[in-house]
């Protein structure tokens, strides 16, 4: 499972904290990314830490992906067809949680509310859940079957 707050969150000693709690819940893999070495606990065995990797080589090896919500890591999970868990934080962040979880392909985590047993009990449940898994197959065809820079350029001609 890839954990990251966002590669300019320089506060997340708690996210990290509680990423790895849930992964041992779940005794699973953790990969944490992060440019700030600083914010991790020592880290156990099955987890391990990089300060970057690119999202399109990585997620698709994985079996599930936690981030903020920002746009960019959504669409690179989408691509990857795994399902996400978001905890959004501010900015376009609560509407993309809202709308990749009307997608099907997630569920969101207030941060307050994001304590190892939660994530475990979300994660857990995405993990587990068939309807997930061919939403997430379903929106990662289409985005490859899709050429979108020739659709946007296309959009934006009409607009013009």
């Amino acid at each position: 499972i890839l954990f990251t707050p966002g590669s300019a969150n320089q506060q997340a000693d708690a996210f990290f904290r509680e990423a790895i709690g849930a992964s041992e819940q779940l005794g699973r893999r953790a990969l944490l990314l992060t440019q700030y070495p600083s914010q991790l606990p020592p880290l156990p065995r099955g987890v391990h830490h990089e300060r970057y990797a690119p999202f399109s080589a990585v997620l698709p090896r994985c079996a599930a992906f936690v981030h903020h919500g920002g746009i960019g890591s959504l669409a690179q999970g989408l691509a990857a067809g795994i399902p996400q868990l978001t905890m959004p934080m501010g900015f376009d962040q609560p509407d993309n949680a809202t709308r990749l979880a009307r997608l099907g392909v997630s569920r969101w985590v207030l941060p307050g509310d994001f304590k190892a047993r939660n994530v475990a009990t979300a994660l857990g449940g995405l993990l587990d859940d068939r309807r997930v898994n061919d939403a997430c197959t379903r929106w990662s065809k289409q985005l490859r079957s899709e050429h979108a820079v020739d659709r946007t350029c296309d959009l934006l001609e009409q607009v013009a």
